[in-house]
Order: structure tokens, then C-alpha cells, then sequence
């Protein structure tokens, strides 16, 4: 390992540090006067001026929630809604008892197709505000969504029976549909559409418009209508993926399906499509296994068949080649010899990254990290630095992935550790966090250190 990359990836694990929950900032006058500036313009469409208004309030005060939440609503008003998300994220950070920011971070993280942290915030939101019915309406939306039935159902009858408003009868009505759907439905495997090693054809998905998130003052006043199922994350990276086949980037498909296999180790469809990739790269051994995961879980006959039926390819193409590639060597996708001008300005990227994290401008620093696994996609050191950009983006899912890929590359290394804590933390899931941060803390890895350990004790402290 480089020793430059490893001392320039210990930054970020400092970086990290700073991403602590702190208490609610009392903003200074001249912060309250941009801030009120930025609801006016907010209320008058002008979306510039409003984010310019709630920049001077955080400047004036930083980590002012409300300014905070304001931004983040401006900024979903055009369109830039991974933007939002980290404003409303942030702001719920600033200040955790603020409840409409758990709303927004609801709302908004559904229109991205990020349920499982919908359903947190609409949790933490319903139980700050438990008399309003929309926060239940968005909370069984999420569980339906995320394939939560039984929480689904509880939730729309909360919603029934707090909504009394003449106008949203359409909403209970649609809420009684839903109750009787899910009751009414059984579990169903995904199928995987390939049967085998060849590309398959990416998946479309549609979103259903809904009003915009709220700001600061009011809440909502009508729930969204019920949306068309969306895919998760694991069936984001399976499109990614699919993408990337069609095109024939077979080793950057194979990364997408791996990250999809991360997020959700059991789904036959991500195991199946993941083994396709690792044939059409050559690596029948790891393809085998992928098929002989699907072949144990799958409870479809003819699913079971297919997988079987690569099994076999596979195998006759091991016995063709007399397995003395280096893919039987049982590498990963990618780490075959890389040219020396290859890993230089992969390096280069990866150095241009550190530095822009060290400025937080994260969005830009994810664009280098990405080209830089592009061109040395087994970089573990890269993976945590793109874990860290994603931790400041508060995209703490993809952020989690990285972590689990960088430590499955490396073993050795402490650093995924720490930040699969802080990605947990960010995702409330507590008993995870605390799990690795008890990891980080016990650890004697070389990349460990001291100061971390000592922040992981105060948070494991707090977690408690």
C-alpha cells in the first residue's frame, strides 16, 4: 500500500471526527434577520436569493437549523435533492428535537428513493409531533416501500384515525386500499431476468410528482399521494449495473452489482446478476459461487435451474482453461496488472480528492474518487476516502458500502471501522454503530488512532 495514500486516508478518518451531533445553535440577530430574508423569498419563489439569505444567516451563525432547513427546502424547490437532503440532514444534526426538518428529511429521502431513511426520519418525526396525521401518512408510505407490511398497516390505521379533516378523505381512502392490499399480499421472490452470461437490459423506473417540502414555520397540509413502489438501493446499483452491461463495461458493472450484493447480501436478483459479471470477466470461480448462493436461497424452481445450468457452463469453461488464469487465483474484478501511468494518475485523482474533502467540498471530491476506482477499482484506500465524501454528503447507506467493500479488500486496515460507525450512527442504527465503534476501539491495526479511539469511547458513552 502506498504509503502516501495511507497517510492522506488518515485525514479523513480525522475529517470524520467532526461530523458530531452538536446542540441546537442560538442564532446572533443578524443571522435571524437573513433568515427571515430567506423565508420571504422562499414564500416568493426566489429560490437564488433565498439560498444567498440562509447562507448569510449561517455564516452569521453556523449550524443554525432553521436556516439550515430552509436551504435544504430551496434547494428541493429546483430540483437539487441529494443538495437538500444533506441540508435537511444537517439540520436535524444541528438540532435534533426540530421536528420539521425530520419531516422534510422524510419526505424528501422518499423522493429519492432512500426508504429505509424516510422511515427513520417519519419515526423520529411522529414521535416529536404524534398528533399529526401526515407524519403517519409518510411513515406508512416508507414501510410500505421497504417492504415493512405489518408496520405499513399500523401505521395508515394511526393515520386513520388522527385525520379528521374533511379534505383529505381521498387520503383515507387510499390508506384503506393499502391496508386491505397488504394484507391481502403474499411474499414474492424477485426473479432475476437473466438466465445466462449475458447482458441484461437495465430497468426504468418513474416517480409520481408530490408537493414540496415544507420550511420552517408551517407543516404540510395535505399528505402526497401514494406513489408507484420504487426501487432501494440494492436496485439502484442492480440498474446501474444493467447499465453498464448494456454499454459492455463488464468490470464497472461488476462493482455496481457488487455494491448492490453489499446492501442486501441475500437478494437472489443482485447475487445472480453479480455472478453474470464475474463470467463475462473470466472469473468462473467466483461466478460459480455467486450461482451456488442463488441456487441455496431461491425457492423458484426455474431460477434455481438457471443458476445450475451457468454452474455447469462455467465449469466447463474452468476445465477449458485448466484454471491457471489469474482470475482463478481468486482476485478481485480489475486487480489484474495495472501500468504504472495507470496508478499514477489514479493517485493523482485520489490526491486532488483528499484535498477538496479537506476543503468540504464534497460533491467534487466524489467525482475524482469515482474516476480514481475507475482506473484501480481493488483500491481499499480509495473506498474509504469515497466513504468519508459520502459521510459529508450525508448519503450514509452508499457511505456504509464503501466501508464493508474497503474492509472486505483489506482486512487489516482500522480506518472502515470507524467510518462504518459514524455511517451507522448517521443512519440511527444504533446497536450497529456501537458495534464497530467497540471494534475500532480494540483495535491494534496499524492505521489505528489514539484520538479516534478516545472519540469513539465518548461516543459509544453516548449511545449508551
Amino acid at each position: 500500500m502506498s504509503k502516501i495514500f495511507l497517510k492522506s486516508m488518515i485525514s479523513l478518518a480525522v475529517l470524520l471526527s467532526g461530523l458530531a451531533f452538536a446542540g441546537p445553535a442560538v442564532p446572533s440577530p443578524t443571522a435571524k434577520a437573513a433568515f427571515e430574508r430567506g423565508e420571504k423569498a422562499l414564500e416568493g419563489g426566489n429560490f437564488d436569493a433565498a439560498i444567498a439569505a440562509y447562507k448569510d444567516a449561517l455564516k452569521a451563525t453556523p449550524n443554525y437549523a432553521a436556516a439550515l432547513n430552509g436551504m435544504g427546502s430551496a434547494l428541493f424547490k429546483q430540483n437539487k435533492r441529494d443538495e437538500a437532503l444533506a441540508q435537511f440532514k444537517a439540520a436535524t444534526e444541528a438540532d435534533p428535537g426540530f421536528k420539521l426538518a425530520w419531516f422534510n428529511l422524510g419526505f424528501a429521502s422518499r423522493k429519492t428513493q432512500d426508504f429505509a431513511t424516510a422511515a427513520k426520519a417519519y419515526e423520529k418525526y411522529t414521535a416529536l409531533d404524534p398528533n399529526d396525521p401526515d407524519g403517519f401518512y409518510g411513515l406508512a408510505e416508507s414501510y410500505k416501500q421497504s417492504s415493512q407490511p405489518d408496520k405499513a398497516i399500523g401505521a395508515y390505521e394511526t393515520y386513520i384515525k388522527k385525520e379528521t379533516r374533511p379534505t383529505e378523505q381521498k387520503y383515507i381512502d387510499r390508506a384503506k386500499e393499502s391496508i386491505a392490499q397488504l394484507k391481502a399480499a403474499k411474499p414474492a421472490e424477485t426473479k432475476p431476468a437473466p438466465t445466462t452470461t449475458a447482458a441484461t437490459t437495465p430497468t426504468t423506473t418513474t416517480t409520481t410528482p408530490a408537493a414540496n417540502p415544507t420550511t420552517t414555520t408551517t407543516t404540510t397540509t395535505t399528505a402526497p399521494a401514494p406513489a408507484d413502489p420504487l426501487p432501494s438501493l440494492a436496485a439502484r446499483k442492480m440498474a446501474e449495473g444493467d447499465k453498464f452491461m448494456a454499454e459492455k463495461k463488464y468490470r464497472e458493472a461488476s462493482f455496481s452489482y457488487q455494491d448492490a450484493v453489499n446492501a442486501d447480501p441475500n437478494g437472489v436478483e443482485g447475487l445472480f446478476k453479480l455472478g453474470n459479471s464475474y463470467a463475462v470477466l473470466g472469473y468462473y470461480s467466483q461466478a460459480i459461487d455467486k450461482w451456488n448462493q442463488v441456487a441455496t436461497l431461491t425457492q423458484d424452481p426455474s431460477v434455481k435451474k438457471s443458476a445450475q445450468d451457468n454452474i455447469a457452463r462455467a465449469q466447463q469453461k474452468l476445465t477449458t482453461s485448466g484454471g491457471g488464469s489469474p482470475q482463478e487465483a481468486g482476485k478481485q474484478p480489475g486487480t489484474g496488472p495495472i501500468a504504472d501511468s495507470t496508478r499514477a494518475q489514479a493517485r493523482q485523482f485520489y490526491e486532488q480528492a483528499v484535498q477538496l474533502i479537506n476543503q468540504r467540498r464534497f460533491g467534487d471530491a466524489l467525482a475524482q474518487l469515482n474516476e480514481c476506482l475507475k482506473l484501480e477499482p481493488a483500491l481499499s484506500v480509495g473506498y474509504i476516502a469515497r466513504g468519508s465524501t459520502l459521510i459529508g454528503l450525508r448519503r450514509f447507506a452508499e457511505a456504509a458500502i464503501d466501508y464493508q467493500y474497503a474492509l472486505k479488500l483489506d482486512p487489516s486496515l482500522s480506518s472502515p471501522l470507524y467510518g462504518l460507525a459514524e455511517a451507522y450512527r448517521g443512519m440511527n442504527r444504533v446497536d450497529d454503530a456501537r458495534t464497530y465503534y467497540q471494534r475500532y476501539v480494540a483495535s491494534a491495526a496499524p492505521d489505528v488512532r489514539p484520538e479516534l479511539q478516545s472519540d469513539a469511547r465518548t461516543k459509544l458513552d453516548q449511545l449508551r
